[in-house]
């Protein structure tokens, strides 16, 4: 049992170094390209979330952005996340028994992002990988319109198809897609500080649905800086350990 727990070990942490250096060989390959040009600007940040069942995940990124011209950027990212949280998993008798789940995944993401005068948007395609031979696929796109300087309306949608070991620890390893749609709205009720509203839509491929809310607010006193915190209330039709309180928090440099 400790020879294969070892090998699996030495096999995530092989992957994990294969992912790590190709993240750093594309961004240095971006960051050469662009270079060259005088157009890439870099980009990184730390955000934390965490909860119920002491779910808690550290999430450290960095990339680069690449100006397509005066409303359109292409933007390379790398990030990586570090998860853990408990859930109650069977003994050997069939009897109930908290463990940890641990795990890493890292995420490399590519955005083309727009902005007109009161019109922004943006289309994201993302490749992740982790342990225990953790995949996935994920696109997601979003607009934002401001009504005025006081009021924007925000709507995007997601999808995500992944390998689930990581969320459903001792069942079978298989496929699932989740879709989330999103609703919400930003308000300044003084400058460079943003209150941000949120209402989701969610439903997976095993017939799971769930409606969950969160409220926020994002710090902005300079344009290549922001701070978030929010408050999030997660729930859905089937009772999975994830049901209940979270909090995020976050330091993004956008130059």
């Amino acid at each position: 049992m400790k020879n294969k727990r070892a090998t699996a070990s030495m096999k995530t942490r092989r992957g994990w170094r294969g992912v790590v250096l190709s993240a750093g060989l594309i961004l240095l390959l971006v960051s050469a390209w662009s270079g060259a040009r005088g157009e890439v600007k870099p980009q990184f940040g730390l955000e934390g979330y965490g909860g119920s069942n002491k779910l808690f995940i550290l999430s450290p990124w960095v990339g680069f952005r690449i100006g397509l011209g005066h409303q359109a950027s292409l933007i390379f990212r790398y990030h990586y996340h570090n998860f853990r949280y408990d859930y109650y998993g069977s003994d050997s008798g069939g009897g109930p028994v908290l463990r940890t789940m641990k795990a890493d995944v890292g995420r490399l993401a590519g955005t083309v992002y727009f902005a007109e005068s009161r019109l922004s948007g943006y289309v994201n395609l993302s490749y992740l990988a982790g342990s225990d031979s953790y995949r996935g696929f994920l696109a997601d796109s979003g607009l934002e319109y401001k009504f005025s300087h006081h009021l924007a309306g925000l709507w995007s949608v997601y999808s995500v198809r992944e390998k689930s070991v990581l969320w459903h620890p001792e069942e079978e390893v298989r496929w699932i897609n989740t879709y989330s749609m999103r609703f919400g709205m930003k308000f300044w009720p003084i400058k460079n500080l943003a209150f941000n509203p949120n209402l989701y839509l969610m439903k997976n491929s095993e017939e799971v649905e769930g409606v969950s809310y969160s409220f926020g607010l994002i710090y902005s006193p300079k344009w290549w800086l922001a701070v978030h915190a929010y408050y999030f209330r997660y729930g859905e039709t089937a009772f999975y350990v994830f049901h209940g309180n979270y909090f995020s928090c976050g330091l993004n440099f956008y130059f």
